[in-house]
């Protein structure tokens, strides 16, 4: 997905077309889908028809109408995305709420990669243990499922019964490692296809070994001593929710620390047009906003005019583009977290 976020932000050319849609995990809600998305491939067609000329339209439609009829609606997450333009067509299914609409412009709607990015509430949990593992996955404190097929819970395979070798540690270790090497690889499988961020529960050791095994770094949030392999999924998600609260708190504090630090070594810019010079001058380290923010407008000579008229684009996309090509960060914020700073604020890598 990160690979997909930088290719798509670098885009710029009209028509740009991005389609969200809210989907639906289960049936029978996820009938719906395919018939709204249906009414949005419409609307996008009348808007493109009513803004371009019919040759710049067919090739951007043919795309958008073969990708609709590819989508497999059974496997939905929380929305979906299509992003279209001449030259390609690209379809992601987001573990994130969004709103039905359809943006045009000369560049894509970006916004849902970077929230499904950092999105924490949505989460996988691994129960590390020698004789078996398994993966479940939740959004909350409500368990969205848990795997079982033939990848999980994946039973320990990986063991010897001769004495001799019992008693020596370097071999029983070599095997818990082997085995906690290939359930990641069975694990990496979910990953790709929804990348989450992980709970790890288990006895201390195990837990350890499986993060020495782990090809995907950096992706476990937080840890749980204990035994859970007969656990209900109930009981775990009471250890985990509190532990992914607390990791979001975290996050959520250290980046007000961060902006604190920068505004006192005037680092930090806060005027929506100082921020968009800053970006466009590559000067942007990090910018932080919070996931409602809006600001419709237009760009002309480096000022930015805010602006309520109909087909008036969102300048924060124009920002957030900026920033990431240049090698910046972005951070979404909880609602109303940012009301010191009007939604926005922009961190320079130099006073």
């Amino acid at each position: 997905m990160e690979q997909a976020l930088m290719t798509l932000s670098q885009y710029h050319g009209a028509p740009a077309v991005t389609i969200l849609l809210s989907t639906h995990r289960t049936h029978p809600d996820n009938k719906q889908d395919p018939i709204n998305l249906k009414k949005l491939v419409a609307e996008a067609e009348t808007r493109l028809y009513d803004t371009f000329d019919k040759r710049e339209v067919w090739p951007v439609l043919d795309k958008i109408k073969a990708a609709e009829l590819d989508i497999n609606h059974d496997y939905n997450l929380d929305s979906l995305t299509i992003f279209a333009n001449h030259d390609s067509v690209q379809v992601v299914k987001l573990p994130v709420p969004a709103t039905d609409r359809v943006v045009i412009s000369d560049r894509f709607e970006v916004r849902p990669l970077l929230k499904a990015l950092q999105q924490q509430e949505h989460y996988y949990i691994l129960t590390i243990a020698r004789q078996k593992i398994r993966l479940l996955e939740a959004y909350n404190d409500t368990l969205v499922r848990e795997i079982h097929n033939d990848d999980f819970p994946f039973s320990n395979e990986y063991y010897t019964k001769d004495p001799m070798k019992l008693q020596q540690d370097a071999i029983v270790d070599d095997l818990l490692k082997e085995y906690f090497n290939v359930a990641d690889k069975q694990f990496k499988k979910y990953y790709h296809e929804n990348p989450l961020p992980v709970v790890l529960l288990g006895d201390t050791k195990s837990i350890a070994y499986y993060q020495e095994q782990m090809d995907i770094k950096n992706i476990v949030m937080a840890t749980a001593a204990g035994s859970y392999d007969d656990t209900s999924s109930h009981e775990i998600l009471k250890v985990t929710f509190p532990l992914v609260q607390q990791h979001m708190a975290d996050k959520q504090t250290a980046a007000l620390s961060a902006i604190g630090e920068a505004q006192s070594r005037q680092r930090l810019l806060v005027d929506l047009g100082d921020i968009y010079r800053a970006a466009e001058a590559g000067a942007a380290d990090t910018l932080y906003l919070e996931k409602t923010y809006f600001h419709n407008g237009t760009i002309e000579d480096g000022t930015i005019t805010e602006s309520d008229q109909p087909g008036a684009e969102d300048v924060s996309l124009n920002i957030i583009d900026s920033v990431l090509q240049k090698g910046g960060k972005v951070v979404f914020m909880d609602e109303n977290t940012l009301n010191t700073y009007q939604g926005i604020a922009l961190v320079t890598r130099f006073s």
